[in-house]
């Protein structure tokens, strides 16, 4: 199995979260409006796991690989700002969603990395993990090797709407 932070050399590309000018509203900006995969920055980077091969590779918004993603976002974003409601957020959490498009099921696990030691571990117990299905899809990432699956590391941003910023 491959962990998805162990590969990463740079930051992880964070959720591109789409926060109205005049919103002010309590709890964290990032759960302001609806989330998207960020396409915009040209660093939407995905680890594709193949049987017999690990490398990166850059995905668009109509790609299976935002596809297979993409089913994901409104439930975690759900968990995310229902936890961010009942205990304290840290400045910001990472998450790991790791679809299987072939199967049809998107994960999306919390990690604890890089925390504030006081409110991090609290924030990702009560996110957890959570899946996500959608129609299969025939992802053609390992044709010789079998099923993919695409292993998409973000951080996000979690400061208050009322701080001014966007999420990130």
């Amino acid at each position: 199995m491959v962990s998805a932070p162990a590969l990463l050399a740079a930051p992880a590309p964070e959720v591109a979260v789409a926060t109205p000018a005049s919103s002010l509203q309590e709890g964290p900006s990032a759960c302001a409006a609806p989330w998207t995969l960020d396409f915009a920055g040209g660093d939407a980077r995905v680890v594709v796991v193949c049987a017999n091969d690990v490398r990166r590779e850059v995905f668009h918004e109509s790609s299976v690989i935002a596809r297979a993603l993409s089913p994901a976002l409104v439930p975690a974003r759900d968990r995310v700002c229902a936890c961010a409601g009942r205990v304290p957020a840290p400045p910001f959490v990472d998450l790991v969603f790791s679809a299987k498009p072939e199967d049809g099921q998107v994960t999306v696990k919390a990690g604890d990395d890089d925390l504030d030691p006081e409110l991090g571990p609290a924030f990702v117990a009560c996110v957890g993990a959570l899946v996500a299905t959608f129609a299969p899809l025939p992802s053609e990432a390992c044709p010789d090797a079998g099923k993919a699956s695409f292993v998409f590391p973000v951080r996000l941003g979690l400061e208050p709407a009322s701080s001014g910023r966007d999420g990130r």
